[in-house]
């Protein structure tokens, strides 16, 4: 699952190259690899919490996009 959601951020990191959009994710997933070297089960819990939350608000944004494009070929 942590996998899984590693490469979800991974994933917003190279589809967004606007400067300073990849600083989230990174911490999240430094935060991420600091909950596994220290066997800290509630701070992992909290990171999968705010990595969950980076992922849906870069789906919210996609989907955005994905609409306006529309939009924009319908004028």
């Amino acid at each position: 699952m942590v996998g899984v959601v590693i490469a979800l951020l991974d994933a917003f990191v190279v589809l967004a190259p606007i400067p300073l959009t990849q600083v989230l994710p990174a911490l999240v997933i430094a935060l991420i690899a600091l909950a596994y070297l220290e066997e800290d089960g509630l701070l992992l819990s909290l990171a999968l919490l705010v990595a969950l939350v980076l992922v849906a608000a870069g789906s919210v944004a996609a989907w955005e996009l994905v609409r306006g494009a529309k939009w924009i070929s319908t004028l």
